[in-house]
């Protein structure tokens, strides 16, 4: 949990770097600062090996922060790999703007009020996380590229691996877990969404807004390319 507390002494050590990436990392619910040893530290951050081994004796590691010092609040294609490497969770603070956000990789973070982060928190990522945690089905987690990559036309990644995963098309959404796939505004269906039968909702993530449960109903059924459900559900 990153209380108000912790973000308010994150945004101080950034401010205190200057024209620098800050970083550092919160131990046991301590901002624990961190030299920036990056070649270039105005548009990346490196935390040194030997600041990771004191921040490791100093306790368990429960997040990575760094800032931006432009006005972009979002984790670059890089910040992203790096933070699935580290299987930490990150925060990010924009000095610009005093924005923040926040990625999980490890799977744990809550279904509702996700931060969108693509690759880590998108659609696809809520959806991967219900199957694991709800119904011990674990799908692959496939490569993402650059945000906004389905509006080129080309752009498949549902479509081409859903056979591949265990799903087989059905009707209509009906079971715990069936998966509604749309096409919001693309050229190529680009949203996944999780269907809970007894609220006559479904989870989703959609782009620049936080995870969230809607009503399903009219609208969103005329945006449906298909409904899938996973093989190992259709008794």
């Amino acid at each position: 949990m990153i209380t108000t507390q912790l973000k308010q002494q994150v945004a101080a050590d950034c401010f205190k770097r200057g024209d620098i990436e800050a970083c550092g990392f919160i131990v046991d619910g301590t901002v624990v600062p961190c030299e920036n040893v990056a070649t270039n530290p105005e548009t990346g951050f490196v935390i040194a090996p030997e600041d990771y081994a004191k921040a490791e004796e100093l306790g368990t590691i429960e997040c990575v922060y760094h800032s931006h010092i432009n006005s972009n609040e979002k984790f670059s294609a890089h910040d992203i790999g790096v933070c699935k490497q580290s299987n930490l969770p990150w925060l990010l603070y924009s000095t610009n703007t005093g924005g923040f956000r926040y990625a999980d990789p490890r799977g744990n973070a809550p279904y509702l009020g996700r931060d969108w982060v693509y690759g880590i928190h998108d659609c696809y990522s809520l959806m991967r996380d219900f199957y694991r945690r709800e119904l011990e089905i674990v799908l692959d987690d496939f490569p993402r590229g650059e945000e906004g990559e389905w509006e080129n036309g080309t752009w498949m990644m549902f479509v081409n691996n859903y056979e591949g995963q265990g799903f087989i098309e059905v009707d209509k959404p009906e079971k715990h877990g069936d998966f509604i796939l749309m096409n919001i505004v693309a050229p190529t269906p680009n949203h996944a969404a999780v269907f809970l039968p007894e609220r006559n909702c479904f989870y989703h993530h959609l782009m620049d807004r936080q995870s969230e449960v809607t009503v399903w109903g009219a609208a969103w059924s005329r945006m449906t390319y298909k409904v899938l459900r996973h093989e190992s559900l259709m008794q």
